[in-house]
């Protein structure tokens, strides 16, 4: 039946015509007929240019875990696609420690640790992705299975048989780890079974065959007696293909018959089995006779017998039924055994691995833009879930089950790229792609332009993309009509290119626009298959203007719109107008805008229409358009007839019924022009056309269009044709005749009208009367055929992947469509098996020495078939009585041949490999057989240790014979007499742990030996056969190991405040695992301890630290140094050189009593009348308890300043409180103050911690009467007034009180706010108007604050006069205030007349400012702005009057005296000083800051603390807590007043006590084994001789280096140990070490060597010089600590070459320092004729006594500094020389190598001053490179010096290049760090001068400042000197 679409379209009217059509938009469909979707799909055949996979990964990849997997992926396409690896949610995978991404499209799984995601980041589950410019295509997916290479073990289980019956044996696992996929059943699978040592040859399934698999099973049938024994299995692991042979299991059988119920033994209950493959199910029991066995089949949860025909058959009476595995066969399978006794079931399940395919076709379509298509998809298993994707996305709402379909309708260019189908089950995946590659196609614009406005003048650019096959052509169109209309060529250009996907780029430029270039814009790209445009309007600024065009042709029926053709821009209104009537916007016929609408239009609406713009400046352009409606062309409806056949004709008569003339006919078949060689007449008359066919042939079917066109539109009618046509044969099958297992195709199609449908059937019998009519067919599917698929084949074919028996026979293919008869095929399909056997892999088979050896193969086959043995290339000699050769069976179809050779007396020649040849005319086949003769084996030899542990060992040993077990005898060599040897079964190694062990040797690990013991060991060999005599013996020692336990008997008591006693006993010996070295000592605080006050710091060895003690004898140990009375848990471990054993239970034990634990709580305070009343609460008991008695409360109070020196609490006092107290009354206290209260329980130990400070303010007091008030004439009726206000108190206001002198009462008052100012300048002032001339008025006032009001003050008087003089109000004072603050000088004047008053400042500071009101502002206050200041103020009358004041700096206090050390401990020091003396200081002091900082530390380093200073004068003190142990420190301290702050004092250098860690030897500290060195740390810190704790170590840098060189590797540490592994065994190593104290670096270097493989020891660790560039071994003095990596100083070369420039040089210096000595100038001499000896030890060097010939020795101080002068000469008396300007040479002398006793040093000078002659101040190079490096640093006076004190001193006015050394000096010191002293002294020399002096490196750790300065009476400067 026809249909009838209707597409309209436009028509333009010639191109010379004056109107045109403006735009017209019309709504058609492009529609080619019902008979495009319902047209067979067909497939292209041109190549796949998308990406395709060539190589996929599979679905499930399992593998080890700790071995990894690599997935390899491959494709094709045009381009060449880009392989990458996603996860499931499509995030690309890359490279990282995880997996690795190849760039040929390989993924690598890194291995990694059970447990651990094998993807990295929980990836599970990866796809392979391939692109190209044509698509996407993603691999099924693939799930990672990452399976733990556990330690797992296979196990035997035999059940007990009676003879007769039927045996069974399991080979089970234990410890291993699944996939955790339900579907997969057994990871395990059986490569071997043994009974003894012989291997059980298991023939393929039959149901004759004695020995049966079945699964993880073995059956065996008819047993006897000689089956019992013992039964091991070889298990394989799936995935890591690892096997493990099982311990041997004994199978029990007994004699009689066993009545019992039947119990079939618990085998595997799930079986696997590859498709094809022949698949039993175990249901055996041990009882005989045995029961009688039903097998069924559950379906749908139905039971079905088995009869056990065809591929289904029971083995041994029913005990196993064999199957061949298909997927039908899958599923649940149930056994009953009954007997007399009664009855059992067994439920079986049978996984069959059927590999999961997918078919999709068609797999190339080139399609039409706007057509369908269909993608059809099956896949191999019906229950797989189907699933469809696009270009890698899913498609929505696509998918099935078992099969599906994909249908597109209306494709487009979005359609185009990769198809795949995708099935899934479980973790099993499969996909198939296809592409889908658009042919010809309507235009889609891809880029378009938008509305825009623009100035007139400019250009524009528009662009727009369209893409389309064949490629589009775009037009460009204003208001619907060509450009070139409207627009001269010149001013506009369009240009087109191709874009990089193939679509066309047009761009439309306009130059110079013009407001009448305005408009809507369309561009349109249309090719042969359709069109599409896009418009868009351009605003050009300027007047309002509509375009000139034609009438306007619409089509009736259709809808239509119609644009107003304006330009110009803004424009406010657009209208349409009829007959001079608006045209509204609702109706059929309506107006928006510039749009009319007809919807639809009618022949009415036929008329003028006129349309209208209007510009917001009231500017209006109108134009009439002319709209004619067109009537289109309506077919009448035609049909064919549905009968029609071959060789008829037929007749098509279009016609029209309505439509403008003229009309225009044309004919289509399939929507193409009909082709000439249809021979089809047409004849067209008037209003109709008539197609007519004369004989309709099967090329004439299709569907047919009739189109008719007039100047309104077309039209199109479509019907379709069909022919009947009888089928007939394209591809005629034939006879086949294939090979087993080779591919078979039997094609048969047909062609015909419509298509034949082509079935195959197959012949399954006779008739019984012989007819063929009645012969018995069948209609063949695709299971028959082991392919689902395969029945129903591309164009009918019938095909199976791999021939079978089954396949064979005859067969019909039927072709009918229903026209005529149809056609019949018969062939023949015959299948020829060529030779082969039923196993393919090799046979092992064991015989043992002089016993008969069997060796057999069975073949299959058609007849003839024949076999024949070889062995080594020839065939077998069966002449020898040792050989003969029997068979059974015939061979032929569905029976197989057997041979059996058999050997007589087998000996170790006939071993090896033997063939089975089988033949017939239709291939051949050979099988490999390998014979095995065993013998006894030999005794083990080579025994040798390959690895040796505390615990264990690694035996090594030549391996002599194969399948042999081994064990090992061993005895300690220290046992007891009479102990018994041991006897291990050794396990061998089937994985060498490295690859130095040969290939054809043996491991094994003997474990459960005990460390640091001494054995004998021996091994033996054994098999089924016998035993080997035993292996030479191996003498070995076990490493040693960590202690096992603890110290026994630990006890902790008080013995002193802040000591403990810890005291214990060794572990028992057993227990030791080596040599015991020593004992570690944990402690740690359980409660809070006396911090300090600010709990700065950290706490150190007080609240937690460890010690190592040396030495297993000794037992105790006194820890000082605690917090007194606090909880201390204390643990102990003993360590020998493996390391630290397990600790002892924590003993708990308290310090002595001491200070309160816990602060004083809930401070709070009241203000009463000059009091403050202060309330607490006790301090919270400690936990845990008893807390120390209270000895009272101690209640702190200082009032507050907050000023630029001191912000806080200073001076104040303290009350004491009764210990029950719990509140206190302060007195005496200032009013209107705020004071900081805290409080502190004390005892009889002293003050416990300070409790949160509180802030009290004392109430204000009733202010003090005004004294100072005076009153000035400032006009005839106003009084000036000012006062200054009362001193030390808060003022809210003044009451000013006037009244007439000599009159009773009538006194007024005035309220009188302070200014801002009152506070800092203490006087106010106020102008009293309305009074009367020249009468005399008193003036006073009252101050009045919170309190109350004051006594009124000194009454002043004044009387108002209009000449009054000028006169000053202020009141001039001294001010007295801090450097750097601003102070303000009032200058308020009364008088002087109406004219303006001048002031004048004198004299003026260098920055100031003179206000408008005449004050002088001082900005900074500089020392040189003290002193007078005068304001003279002059009056308009001539008066004048002077004022002065005074502005005094305040002094900021000066530098405290020097700190001194009360003690010191290992991390605290206490620290006190005196206060200044009160004549001292002109300012109060307010408190103290006091510093201190490690010496040498880097810049903010330096911590600080506030101490206020008290009520009295006495000292002050302060403890310094969290302070580096052994470490020196710098103390100073800085004074605050309200003046400022002082300059630092002069600092204590002090250390805290302790002493560093020490290097020790080598063998003590590195224990070794043959792959590692560990470091035992502990024994670094053992030691503390009479109990003293060394320093602890905060750090620790160790590395190591292979000792022939190379570069260090640091390793890591846990400040016990530290282990280097991966060494090489028997190499020897370099270890460095530093323990970084926190005063000093313990560094050593050892070199140790690891053992030999064998665990022998090489050699022992040696030490070795410290390597260049770092201190000798012992400790290095480095302030602040060291870096490892860093430069160590002080190098050996350098400090000889330093010594020999010294004694070069001795002798010079010495002359010159003796000739300043005398009292007058020396002579020129050599004095001696030997050069004077300079040394830092006095007559010792190098252990020899160095004693020159004059006896003068020089000492010189270690690590000093030298300047020594050149070419100086002495030319006068004593004071005057003379000397040319020379050149100094530094040098530093060097470090004691041992310190002498600490004593004070010996009075003599500490400072030299040079003479002239060493050159002037220019230089402070310090470098001895330097020509001229002079007067930078001191020197020391020889020895003959010290007693003339003076000798050297010079007056203070001469010019003294010295360097000044103080407490902070650190040239001295143990670093040497003289540049810093230079840059120190540097920064001081121009305000202190040269004061410094040298001190010894072996003075006392405590060291003093500078003391008492002065001069003699002759003017000499003091020499300072040390005090202790």
């Amino acid at each position: 039946m026809g249909f009838l679409s209707i597409n309209m379209t436009l028509m333009r009217r010639d191109v010379g015509a004056t109107l045109h059509l403006v735009y017209v938009v019309l709504l058609f469909t492009s529609y080619r007929g019902a008979a495009e979707e319902s047209e067979e799909q067909t497939e292209s055949s041109e190549p796949r240019l998308a990406p395709w996979f060539t190589s996929e990964p599979p679905s499930r990849a399992v593998f080890a875990s700790g071995a990894g997997a690599r997935l390899v992926c491959a494709a094709r396409g045009d381009p060449p696609p880009a392989i990458t690896w996603t996860t499931e949610d499509g995030q690309e995978l890359l490279s990282d420690q995880h997996r690795r991404v190849y760039s040929n499209g390989s993924l690598e799984i890194a291995p990694t640790p059970t447990g651990t995601s094998v993807g990295g980041n929980g990836v599970s589950v990866v796809r392979c992705r391939a692109s190209n410019a044509h698509g996407v295509a993603l691999s099924a997916p693939v799930t990672l299975l990452p399976v733990a290479d556990d330690s797992w073990e296979a196990v035997v289980t035999a059940w007990p048989a009676a003879v007769g019956g039927v045996a069974m044996l399991t080979c089970g696992v234990a410890g291993l780890s699944s996939t955790g996929d339900e579907d997969e059943g057994d990871e395990l699978e059986v490569a071997l079974w043994y009974h003894g040592e012989r291997v059980i040859d298991v023939p393929p399934p039959t149901p004759e065959t004695r020995y049966l698999s079945a699964g993880n099973t073995l059956l065996i049938r008819s047993v006897t007696e000689r089956d019992a024994g013992t039964y091991g299995c070889l298990a394989r692991h799936r995935a890591t293909r690892r096997s493990r042979r099982a311990r041997p299991a004994e199978l029990r059988v007994s004699r009689g018959a066993t009545g019992a119920v039947p119990a079939p033994a618990a085998a595997a209950r799930t079986i696997r089995a590859a498709a094809g493959a022949a698949a039993c199910l175990p249901c055996a029991t041990s009882l005989h006779p045995g029961p009688h066995y039903t097998w069924y089949r559950e379906r749908e949860g139905r039971l079905q017998p088995i009869a056990g025909e065809g591929d289904t058959w029971t083995w041994a009476g029913g005990a196993a039924l064999c199957v061949r595995a298909a997927r039908t066969a899958a599923g649940a399978w149930l056994c009953k055994a009954y007997s007399a006794l009664g009855d059992a079931t067994a439920r079986l399940r049978l996984l069959v691995d059927v590999p999961l395919t997918i078919t999709l076709h068609p797999q190339l379509v080139v399609a039409a833009s706007g057509s369908t298509v269909r993608f059809n998809c099956s896949a191999s298993d019906e229950e797989a879930a189907l699933s469809w994707r696009h270009d890698g996305a899913p498609v929505a709402g696509a998918g099935g089950t078992g099969t599906a379909s994909l249908v597109l309708r209306g494709v487009t260019r979005a359609a185009r790229g990769v198809y795949q189908c995708e099935a899934r089950r479980g973790t099993r995946a499969a996909q198939a792609s296809a592409e889908l590659r658009l042919g010809e196609s309507a235009p889609e614009l891809q880029y378009t332009f938008i509305e825009q406005a623009l100035r007139a003048g400019g250009d524009v650019a528009l662009r727009c993309a369209a893409a389309a096959a064949p490629p589009p052509r775009i037009a460009w169109l204003l208001d619907a009509q060509p450009l070139a209309h409207y627009r001269a060529p010149h001013r506009y250009t369009v240009t087109e290119e191709t874009g990089a996907g193939g679509e066309i780029v047009s761009v439309l430029r306009l130059r110079a626009l013009s407001a009448a270039d305005g408009g809507r814009y369309t561009c349109r790209a249309h090719n042969s298959r359709g069109a599409a445009e896009h418009s868009a309007r351009l605003n050009v600024y300027g007047p309002p203007s509509i375009r000139a065009v034609g009438p306007v042709r619409v089509v009736a029926g259709a809808n239509a719109t119609i644009y107003c053709p304006y330009a110009g821009y803004p424009i406010s209104e657009v209208w349409w107008w009829r007959d001079g009537e608006r045209i509204g916007g609702v109706g059929r016929v309506s107006a928006r805008s510039a749009a009319l609408r007809l919807r639809p239009a009618l022949p009415a609406d036929q008329a003028a229409y006129a349309c209208s713009v209007t510009a917001p400046d009231g500017q209006v352009a109108r134009r009439e358009i002319e709209i004619q409606v067109r009537n289109p062309p309506k077919i009448s409806p035609f049909i064919f007839s549905a009968e029609l056949t071959e060789g008829s004709s037929a007749q098509a008569l279009c016609g029209v019924s309505s439509g403008d003339k003229p009309l225009y006919f044309s004919w289509l078949k399939d929507g193409a022009p009909l082709p000439a060689a249809l021979q089809v007449q047409e004849k067209s008359l008037g209003e109709f056309s008539l197609l007519v066919f004369p004989a309709l042939a099967a090329r004439h079917s299709g569907v047919y269009t009739c189109r008719v066109a007039n100047h309104a539109a077309s039209a199109n009618y479509s019907a379709t044709l069909s022919v009947k046509v009888a089928p007939s044969w394209t591809t005629e099958p034939s006879d086949a005749a294939v090979l087993l297992g080779a591919p078979l195709l039997l094609e048969c199609a047909a062609r015909g009208h419509p298509t034949p449908v082509i079935t195959w059937f197959r012949k399954v019998g006779e008739s019984p009367n012989g007819l063929e009519n009645e012969e018995q067919w069948e209609e063949v599917s695709g299971g028959q055929w082991g392919d689902p698929g395969g029945a129903a084949a591309r164009g009918g074919a019938l095909s199976a992947a791999a021939a079978a028996r089954r396949h064979q026979g005859r067969y019909r293919c039927k072709a009918d469509n229903g026209v005529g008869a149809p056609l019949l095929k018969h062939v023949n399909v015959t299948v020829h098996e060529p030779a082969h056997f039923e196993a393919t892999e090799p046979r092992n088979v064991s015989a043992v020495r002089g016993r008969e050896a069997v060796l057999w193969c069975r073949a299959r086959g058609d007849a003839p078939l024949s076999l024949t043995w070889t062995r080594l290339g020839r065939r077998l000699d069966l002449d020898s009585f040792r050989w003969s050769i029997s068979e059974s069976g015939a061979g032929g179809a569905g029976e197989a041949l057997r041979s059996e050779l058999r050997l007589r007396a087998a000996e170790g020649a006939d071993a090896g490999e033997y063939r089975c040849l089988a033949a017939n005319h239709y291939g051949r086949a050979e099988m490999l057989v390998f014979l095995h003769v065993e013998e006894p084996p030999e005794a083990p030899a080579g025994l040798r240790l390959g690895g040796v542990g505390a615990r264990w060992i690694r035996l090594v040993w030549d391996a002599s014979s194969t399948g042999a077990r081994y064990s090992a005898i061993y005895t300690p060599l220290h046992a007891p007499p009479g102990s018994a040897a041991l006897t291990v079964n050794l396990t061998i190694e089937t994985a060498p742990l490295d690859a130095e062990i040969p290939s054809g040797a043996l491991s094994a690990t003997l474990s459960g030996l005990r460390p640091a013991a001494a054995y004998s060991l021996r091994v033996v060999a054994a098999n089924h056969v016998g035993a080997s005599p035993p292996s030479a013996p191996l003498l070995f020692t076990t490493l040693e190991e960590a202690p096992s336990s603890a110290p026994q008997d630990v006890r902790v008591r008080a013995v002193a405040p802040g000591e403990l006693l810890v005291s214990w006993t060794a572990p028992s010996r057993d227990s030791w695992n080596g040599e015991l070295l020593g004992y570690v000592v944990t402690w740690r605080a359980l409660s809070g301890a006396d911090d300090d006050e600010e709990g700065e710091g950290e706490e150190g060895a007080a609240r937690a630290g460890s010690a190592a003690i040396a030495g297993w004898a000794r037992t105790e140990l006194t820890l000082r140094g605690l917090h007194r009375y606090a909880r201390y848990a204390v643990s102990l471990r003993a360590y020998n050189r493996a390391g630290a054993g397990p600790p002892a239970p924590p003993v708990y034990a308290s310090t002595a009593n001491g200070v309160p634990l816990e602060a004083v709580g809930g401070v709070r305070c009241a203000a009463e009348a000059g009091a403050l009343r202060v309330w607490w609460s006790p301090p919270a008991p400690p936990a845990p308890p008893p807390a120390p008695a209270l000895a009272g409360y101690d209640v702190h109070y200082a009032p507050q300043y907050d000023s630029p020196a001191w912000t806080g609490p200073a001076g104040g006092g303290v009350a004491a409180a009764a210990s029950g107290a719990s509140g206190a009354t302060l007195r005496q206290l200032r009013p209107a103050t705020n004071y900081s209260v805290w409080v502190r329980a004390r005892t009889g130990s002293g003050p416990g911690p300070p409790s949160t400070t509180v802030t009290c303010t004392t109430l204000d007091d009733v202010p003090g009467a005004i004294r100072s008030v005076r009153a000035l004439t400032s006009s005839a009726s106003t009084i000036r007034v000012s006062w200054r206000a009362p001193p030390r108190t808060r003022i809210s206001h003044f009451t000013l009180y006037t009244k007439e002198r000599d009159k009773v009462g009538g006194e007024w008052s005035q309220r009188v706010e302070p200014d801002e100012d009152l506070e800092e300048e203490g006087e106010a002032w106020h102008e009293v108007r309305g009074l009367l001339e020249r009468v005399l008025y008193e003036f006073w006032v009252r101050a009045h604050n919170a309190a109350g009001s004051g006594e009124p003050g000194r009454v002043a008087t004044a009387a108002p006069a209009s000449n009054a003089p000028v006169r000053v109000l202020s009141w001039p004072r001294t001010i007295r205030a801090i450097r750097g603050t601003r102070v303000r000088l009032r200058c308020v004047v009364a008088g002087g007349g109406p004219g303006a008053i001048r002031r004048r400042w004198a004299p003026l500071p260098r920055r100031h400012t003179v206000t408008a009101a005449g004050d002088l502002l001082i900005h900074e206050l500089e020392a040189e702005s003290s002193g007078n200041y005068t304001c003279l103020v002059s009056g308009a009358d001539g008066s004048s009057d002077i004022a002065t004041w005074r502005v005094d700096l305040r002094t900021p206090p000066a530098a405290p005296l020097s700190p001194r050390l009360l003690r010191a401990d290992h991390h605290d020091m206490l620290v006190a000083w005196d206060a200044a003396p009160g004549h001292i200081e002109m300012e109060p002091i307010l408190g103290y800051t006091i510093w201190w900082t490690r010496e040498g530390a880097t810049g903010g380093t330096a911590r600080s603390a506030r101490v206020p200073a008290g009520a009295s004068v006495g000292g002050y003190s302060r403890a310094l807590r969290g302070l580096a142990c052994g470490a020196r420190h710098k103390v100073w301290l800085r004074a605050h007043s309200l003046a400022g702050v002082s300059i630092p004092s002069t600092p204590l250098l002090a250390a805290t006590t302790g002493r560093q860690a020490g290097a020790p030897p080598g063998a003590a500290f590195i224990w070794a084994n043959s792959t590692s060195l560990r470091l035992n740390l502990l024994v670094w810190r053992a030691g503390g001789a009479g109990g003293e704790l060394p320093c602890p170590v905060a750090r620790w840098s160790v590395a190591l280096r292979p000792a022939a060189g190379g570069g260090w590797s640091a390793l890591p540490e846990d400040g016990e140990t530290a282990e280097a592994g991966g060494l090489a065994p028997g190499a020897w190593y370099e270890v460095r070490v530093a323990a970084h104290g926190a005063a000093a670096v313990t560094r050593a270097r050892y070199r140790a060597a690891t053992r030999a493989r064998s665990g022998e020891r090489i050699g022992d660790p040696v030490e070795l010089a410290v390597e260049e560039g770092a201190s000798p071994a012992g400790v290095e003095g480095v302030p602040g600590g060291d870096t490892e990596g860093r430069t160590w100083r002080g190098g050996l070369a350098p400090a000889l070459a330093a010594g020999a420039l010294a004694a070069l040089l001795g002798a010079g210096a010495a002359a010159l320092l003796r000739a300043r000595r005398a009292s007058t100038p020396p002579p020129a001499r050599p004095a001696h004729p030997h050069p004077q000896l300079y040394t830092t030890e006095p007559g010792k060097r190098n252990g020899k006594t160095l004693t020159p010939p004059n006896g003068e020795l020089e000492e010189i101080s270690p690590y000093a500094t030298f300047s020594m002068g050149g070419g100086a000469t002495n030319t006068g008396t004593t004071g005057t020389t003379g000397a040319r300007s020379g050149c100094a040479l530094h040098l530093h002398t060097f470090g004691r190598a041992s310190p002498l006793a600490m004593a004070a040093p010996p009075s003599r000078p500490n400072l030299l001053h040079h003479a002239p002659e060493f050159g002037g101040c220019s230089s402070d190079s310090e470098s001895s490179g330097s020509p001229c490096a002079a007067c930078a640093e001191t020197y020391r006076l020889p020895a003959g010096a010290r007693h003339t004190p003076h000798a050297h001193t010079r007056s203070h006015s001469e010019s003294v290049c010295g360097v000044e050394s103080s407490a902070d000096d650190t040239s001295y010191s143990a670093s040497g760090r003289g540049e810093r002293a230079v840059r120190g002294a540097r920064g001081e020399r121009g305000e202190r001068g040269a004061r410094g002096r040298r001190r010894r490196d072996h003075a006392p750790a405590v060291r003093y400042g500078e003391g008492v300065r002065g001069r003699s009476g002759d003017g000499s400067a003091y020499a300072r000197r040390d005090a202790l």
